[in-house]
Protein backbone atom coordinates (compact mmCIF):
# COMPACT_ATOMS: atom_id res chain seq x y z
CA UNK A 1 0.00 0.00 0.00
CA UNK A 2 1.26 3.61 -0.90
CA UNK A 3 2.30 4.87 2.64
CA UNK A 4 3.23 8.39 3.68
CA UNK A 5 6.74 7.25 3.22
CA UNK A 6 6.74 6.38 0.04
CA UNK A 7 4.92 9.50 -0.77
CA UNK A 8 6.76 12.82 -0.23
CA UNK A 9 8.49 14.15 2.90
CA UNK A 10 6.07 17.11 3.03
CA UNK A 11 4.19 16.28 5.94
CA UNK A 12 7.71 14.83 7.59
CA UNK A 13 8.71 18.51 7.94
CA UNK A 14 5.51 19.83 8.46
CA UNK A 15 5.41 20.01 12.09
CA UNK A 16 4.29 23.58 12.72
CA UNK A 17 0.40 24.15 12.13
CA UNK A 18 -0.46 27.21 10.71
CA UNK A 19 -3.64 29.13 9.96
CA UNK A 20 -6.13 26.38 11.30
CA UNK A 21 -6.69 27.03 14.99
CA UNK A 22 -10.54 27.52 15.12
CA UNK A 23 -10.73 23.75 12.67
CA UNK A 24 -8.51 21.99 15.08
CA UNK A 25 -10.54 23.20 18.27
CA UNK A 26 -13.47 22.93 16.88
CA UNK A 27 -12.61 18.58 15.79
CA UNK A 28 -10.63 18.96 19.14
CA UNK A 29 -14.20 19.05 21.10
CA UNK A 30 -16.41 17.13 18.65
CA UNK A 31 -13.60 14.23 19.18
CA UNK A 32 -13.57 14.65 22.53
CA UNK A 33 -17.29 14.96 22.93
CA UNK A 34 -17.39 11.51 20.32
CA UNK A 35 -19.00 13.55 18.31
CA UNK A 36 -17.08 13.59 15.14
CA UNK A 37 -17.85 12.19 12.34
CA UNK A 38 -16.40 8.88 11.03
CA UNK A 39 -15.69 9.96 7.10
CA UNK A 40 -15.15 13.30 6.39
CA UNK A 41 -14.19 14.88 3.51
CA UNK A 42 -11.73 18.36 3.85
CA UNK A 43 -12.37 20.48 0.16
CA UNK A 44 -10.10 23.26 -0.84
CA UNK A 45 -7.34 24.15 -3.16
CA UNK A 46 -4.06 22.05 -3.33
CA UNK A 47 -1.25 23.13 -1.16
CA UNK A 48 -3.57 25.07 1.79
CA UNK A 49 -2.55 22.70 4.52
CA UNK A 50 -5.17 20.44 4.51
CA UNK A 51 -3.49 17.01 4.99
CA UNK A 52 -0.52 18.81 7.37
CA UNK A 53 -4.02 19.96 9.28
CA UNK A 54 -4.95 16.66 9.65
CA UNK A 55 -1.74 14.74 10.57
CA UNK A 56 -1.42 17.82 13.24
CA UNK A 57 -4.90 16.51 14.73
CA UNK A 58 -4.19 12.85 14.35
CA UNK A 59 -0.59 13.01 16.31
CA UNK A 60 -2.78 15.22 19.03
CA UNK A 61 -4.79 12.00 19.22
CA UNK A 62 -2.70 9.61 18.93
CA UNK A 63 0.42 11.16 21.27
CA UNK A 64 -2.45 12.44 24.50
CA UNK A 65 -0.81 9.30 26.66
CA UNK A 66 2.81 9.81 25.46
CA UNK A 67 5.86 10.93 27.22
CA UNK A 68 6.47 14.05 24.50
CA UNK A 69 2.89 14.70 23.74
CA UNK A 70 1.90 16.86 20.82
CA UNK A 71 2.06 20.63 21.67
CA UNK A 72 -1.70 22.03 21.85
CA UNK A 73 -0.61 25.23 23.10
CA UNK A 74 1.87 26.14 20.40
CA UNK A 75 0.03 23.28 17.56
CA UNK A 76 3.17 21.98 17.21
CA UNK A 77 5.14 18.49 17.06
CA UNK A 78 8.08 17.59 18.82
CA UNK A 79 10.23 15.87 16.11
CA UNK A 80 10.98 13.43 18.95
CA UNK A 81 7.39 12.56 19.45
CA UNK A 82 7.13 9.02 19.37
CA UNK A 83 3.56 8.92 17.10
CA UNK A 84 5.44 11.48 14.76
CA UNK A 85 8.84 9.03 14.39
CA UNK A 86 6.47 5.69 14.22
CA UNK A 87 4.50 7.59 11.49
CA UNK A 88 7.48 8.41 9.50
CA UNK A 89 8.97 4.76 9.15
CA UNK A 90 5.88 3.25 8.86
CA UNK A 91 4.89 1.47 11.64
CA UNK A 92 2.51 3.11 13.48
CA UNK A 93 -0.58 0.64 13.91
CA UNK A 94 -2.95 3.46 13.76
CA UNK A 95 -2.53 5.57 11.32
CA UNK A 96 -2.84 4.89 6.82
CA UNK A 97 -1.80 7.23 4.48
CA UNK A 98 -2.86 6.71 0.82
CA UNK A 99 -2.77 9.10 -2.21
CA UNK A 100 -4.43 8.78 -5.81
CA UNK A 101 -2.56 11.28 -7.51
CA UNK A 102 -0.62 9.93 -10.28
CA UNK A 103 1.15 8.82 -11.32
CA UNK A 104 0.65 6.24 -8.66
CA UNK A 105 -2.78 6.32 -8.37
CA UNK A 106 -4.81 4.12 -5.51
CA UNK A 107 -5.55 0.68 -7.12
CA UNK A 108 -8.24 -2.28 -5.91
CA UNK A 109 -5.71 -4.42 -4.44
CA UNK A 110 -4.49 -0.74 -2.50
CA UNK A 111 -7.92 -0.80 -0.73
CA UNK A 112 -8.38 -4.70 -0.01
CA UNK A 113 -4.64 -3.98 1.53
CA UNK A 114 -6.21 -1.55 3.62
CA UNK A 115 -8.95 -3.57 4.29
CA UNK A 116 -6.92 -6.18 5.65
CA UNK A 117 -5.36 -3.88 8.03
CA UNK A 118 -8.82 -2.70 9.18
CA UNK A 119 -9.63 -5.98 9.87
CA UNK A 120 -7.80 -6.19 12.73
CA UNK A 121 -8.41 -4.68 16.07
CA UNK A 122 -5.53 -2.20 16.83
CA UNK A 123 -2.85 -3.43 19.55
CA UNK A 124 -3.52 0.03 21.62
CA UNK A 125 -7.32 0.30 22.24
CA UNK A 126 -7.62 3.69 20.75
CA UNK A 127 -8.90 5.34 17.32
CA UNK A 128 -7.53 4.59 14.25
CA UNK A 129 -7.05 7.00 11.12
CA UNK A 130 -6.96 6.61 7.34
CA UNK A 131 -5.95 9.82 5.21
CA UNK A 132 -6.54 9.84 1.53
CA UNK A 133 -5.56 12.40 -0.23
CA UNK A 134 -6.30 13.71 -3.42
CA UNK A 135 -9.77 11.69 -3.17
CA UNK A 136 -11.22 13.63 -6.45
CA UNK A 137 -8.55 11.64 -8.60
CA UNK A 138 -9.64 7.85 -7.31
CA UNK A 139 -11.10 5.86 -10.20
CA UNK A 140 -14.20 4.04 -9.91
CA UNK A 141 -13.36 1.03 -9.43
CA UNK A 142 -11.57 1.52 -6.46
CA UNK A 143 -14.19 4.02 -5.25
CA UNK A 144 -16.37 1.45 -5.24
CA UNK A 145 -14.36 -0.89 -3.16
CA UNK A 146 -13.70 2.25 -0.91
CA UNK A 147 -17.36 2.50 -0.45
CA UNK A 148 -17.67 -0.92 0.99
CA UNK A 149 -15.27 0.15 3.54
CA UNK A 150 -16.50 3.26 4.82
CA UNK A 151 -20.03 2.40 4.94
CA UNK A 152 -19.98 1.02 8.25
CA UNK A 153 -16.26 1.57 9.72
CA UNK A 154 -15.31 -0.01 13.24
CA UNK A 155 -15.79 1.79 16.58
CA UNK A 156 -11.87 2.61 16.08
CA UNK A 157 -11.88 3.77 12.63
CA UNK A 158 -12.15 7.31 11.28
CA UNK A 159 -11.42 8.01 7.64
CA UNK A 160 -10.08 11.75 6.12
CA UNK A 161 -10.97 12.33 2.88
CA UNK A 162 -8.74 14.87 0.95
CA UNK A 163 -10.61 16.95 -2.13
CA UNK A 164 -7.62 19.42 -3.76
CA UNK A 165 -10.66 20.30 -6.55
CA UNK A 166 -8.63 18.85 -9.45
CA UNK A 167 -11.72 17.00 -10.54
CA UNK A 168 -15.17 16.05 -9.62
CA UNK A 169 -15.49 14.01 -6.48
CA UNK A 170 -17.93 11.18 -6.79
CA UNK A 171 -21.15 11.57 -5.77
CA UNK A 172 -21.57 8.34 -3.68
CA UNK A 173 -18.29 9.10 -2.20
CA UNK A 174 -19.62 12.65 -1.41
CA UNK A 175 -22.96 11.11 -0.10
CA UNK A 176 -20.81 8.91 2.77
CA UNK A 177 -19.37 12.12 4.13
CA UNK A 178 -19.77 15.12 6.21
CA UNK A 179 -17.89 17.88 4.11
CA UNK A 180 -16.18 21.13 5.44
CA UNK A 181 -15.37 23.25 2.48
CA UNK A 182 -11.40 24.71 3.77
CA UNK A 183 -9.42 28.32 2.72
CA UNK A 184 -7.41 30.55 3.04
CA UNK A 185 -7.39 34.70 3.40
CA UNK A 186 -4.96 36.59 1.81
CA UNK A 187 -3.38 37.25 5.14
CA UNK A 188 -3.19 33.86 6.06
CA UNK A 189 -1.72 32.49 3.00
CA UNK A 190 1.40 34.89 3.84
CA UNK A 191 1.89 33.92 7.25
CA UNK A 192 1.82 30.44 6.06
CA UNK A 193 4.36 31.28 3.03
CA UNK A 194 6.90 32.58 5.19
CA UNK A 195 6.54 30.17 7.49
CA UNK A 196 7.63 27.85 4.89
CA UNK A 197 9.79 29.59 3.25
CA UNK A 198 11.75 30.22 6.11
CA UNK A 199 11.94 26.37 6.86
CA UNK A 200 12.58 24.67 3.47
CA UNK A 201 14.99 27.83 3.22
CA UNK A 202 13.63 28.56 0.01
CA UNK A 203 15.73 31.66 -2.07
CA UNK A 204 13.18 34.64 -3.15
CA UNK A 205 11.80 34.46 -6.81
CA UNK A 206 9.61 36.16 -9.19
CA UNK A 207 6.43 33.46 -8.17
CA UNK A 208 6.41 34.71 -4.49
CA UNK A 209 4.71 38.19 -5.64
CA UNK A 210 1.96 36.09 -6.98
CA UNK A 211 0.63 33.87 -4.20
CA UNK A 212 -2.91 35.16 -4.61
CA UNK A 213 -3.04 32.71 -7.32
CA UNK A 214 -1.46 30.05 -5.76
CA UNK A 215 -0.91 28.07 -2.13
CA UNK A 216 1.71 28.03 -0.09
CA UNK A 217 2.03 24.64 -0.73
CA UNK A 218 2.11 25.05 -4.23
CA UNK A 219 4.93 27.45 -3.93
CA UNK A 220 7.11 25.58 -1.93
CA UNK A 221 7.03 22.17 -4.58
CA UNK A 222 7.43 24.60 -7.34
CA UNK A 223 10.85 25.87 -6.15
CA UNK A 224 12.84 22.44 -7.44
CA UNK A 225 11.15 22.90 -10.71
CA UNK A 226 12.33 26.51 -11.13
CA UNK A 227 15.72 25.44 -10.02
CA UNK A 228 15.41 22.37 -11.91
CA UNK A 229 15.04 24.78 -15.58
CA UNK A 230 16.47 27.75 -14.36
CA UNK A 231 13.87 29.92 -14.87
CA UNK A 232 14.15 33.50 -13.67
CA UNK A 233 11.22 35.38 -15.46
CA UNK A 234 8.75 34.49 -18.37
CA UNK A 235 10.45 36.61 -20.61
CA UNK A 236 10.94 33.06 -22.63
CA UNK A 237 7.08 31.72 -21.92
CA UNK A 238 7.51 29.61 -25.21
CA UNK A 239 10.89 27.69 -23.79
CA UNK A 240 9.48 27.68 -20.35
CA UNK A 241 6.28 26.47 -21.26
CA UNK A 242 7.59 23.94 -23.61
CA UNK A 243 10.27 22.54 -20.88
CA UNK A 244 7.42 22.00 -18.19
CA UNK A 245 5.59 20.04 -20.89
CA UNK A 246 8.01 17.83 -21.37
CA UNK A 247 8.74 16.97 -18.31
CA UNK A 248 5.13 16.52 -17.42
CA UNK A 249 5.27 13.76 -20.37
CA UNK A 250 8.27 12.42 -19.18
CA UNK A 251 7.08 11.92 -15.11
CA UNK A 252 3.24 12.32 -15.74
CA UNK A 253 3.37 14.18 -12.19
CA UNK A 254 0.67 16.39 -11.38
CA UNK A 255 3.28 19.26 -10.51
CA UNK A 256 3.96 20.43 -13.82
CA UNK A 257 0.51 21.05 -15.43
CA UNK A 258 -0.17 22.72 -11.87
CA UNK A 259 3.11 24.97 -12.60
CA UNK A 260 2.74 25.55 -16.14
CA UNK A 261 -0.76 26.77 -15.15
CA UNK A 262 -0.36 28.60 -12.51
CA UNK A 263 2.43 30.23 -14.80
CA UNK A 264 -0.41 31.00 -17.08
CA UNK A 265 -2.38 33.14 -14.77
CA UNK A 266 0.50 35.49 -14.39
CA UNK A 267 1.23 35.65 -18.03
CA UNK A 268 -2.23 36.27 -18.91
CA UNK A 269 -2.43 38.67 -15.97
CA UNK A 270 0.64 40.70 -17.89
CA UNK A 271 -1.02 40.39 -21.15
CA UNK A 272 -4.67 41.82 -19.53
CA UNK A 273 -2.47 45.01 -18.35
CA UNK A 274 -1.44 45.19 -22.35
CA UNK A 275 -4.02 44.63 -24.24
CA UNK A 276 -7.53 46.61 -23.65
CA UNK A 277 -10.00 43.52 -24.63
CA UNK A 278 -10.32 41.56 -21.59
CA UNK A 279 -12.91 39.74 -22.90
CA UNK A 280 -10.70 38.07 -25.82
CA UNK A 281 -7.87 37.59 -23.12
CA UNK A 282 -9.72 35.64 -21.28
CA UNK A 283 -11.12 33.77 -23.79
CA UNK A 284 -7.96 32.51 -24.96
CA UNK A 285 -7.03 31.75 -21.02
CA UNK A 286 -9.99 29.34 -20.96
CA UNK A 287 -8.94 27.81 -24.13
CA UNK A 288 -5.37 26.89 -22.93
CA UNK A 289 -6.61 25.73 -19.74
CA UNK A 290 -8.69 23.31 -21.47
CA UNK A 291 -6.06 22.64 -23.70
CA UNK A 292 -3.98 21.28 -20.63
CA UNK A 293 -6.56 20.12 -18.46
CA UNK A 294 -7.68 17.56 -21.28
CA UNK A 295 -3.68 16.86 -21.79
CA UNK A 296 -3.42 15.90 -18.15
CA UNK A 297 -6.50 13.78 -18.30
CA UNK A 298 -6.29 11.80 -21.67
CA UNK A 299 -2.58 11.47 -22.33
CA UNK A 300 -2.98 13.88 -25.83
CA UNK A 301 0.12 14.02 -27.99
CA UNK A 302 2.54 16.40 -26.10
CA UNK A 303 3.41 17.81 -29.75
CA UNK A 304 0.02 18.62 -30.84
CA UNK A 305 -0.61 19.83 -27.49
CA UNK A 306 2.34 22.47 -27.91
CA UNK A 307 2.09 23.16 -31.12
CA UNK A 308 -1.85 24.00 -30.42
CA UNK A 309 -1.06 25.89 -27.18
CA UNK A 310 1.56 28.17 -28.98
CA UNK A 311 -0.94 29.12 -31.45
CA UNK A 312 -3.00 30.14 -28.87
CA UNK A 313 -0.58 32.27 -27.41
CA UNK A 314 -0.04 33.96 -30.77
CA UNK A 315 -3.43 35.30 -31.12
CA UNK A 316 -2.55 37.40 -27.71
CA UNK A 317 1.14 39.12 -28.98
Amino acid sequence: MKNITNSNTEIEKSNKLIGYDDLFIKFEKLYLNNRLPKVILLSGDKGIGKSTFIFHFINYILSMNSKIPYDRDSYSINLNNETYKKIIINVEQNFNFLKCEKPNTISIDDIRHLKTKLSKTPLVNTSRFTIIDDIELINLNSANALLKLIEEPSHYDYFFLINNKCNKVIETLISRSLEFKLFLSSEQKKLIFNHLKLHFEIEENFTHNYIKYTSPGNLIKFDPIIKELEITSLNEFDKVSSEILKMFNKTKKDIYINFLLFLIDIKFLELSKKNKNHIYIADIKNKINSLLIRYYKFNLNNINVYNRFRNYLNYVR
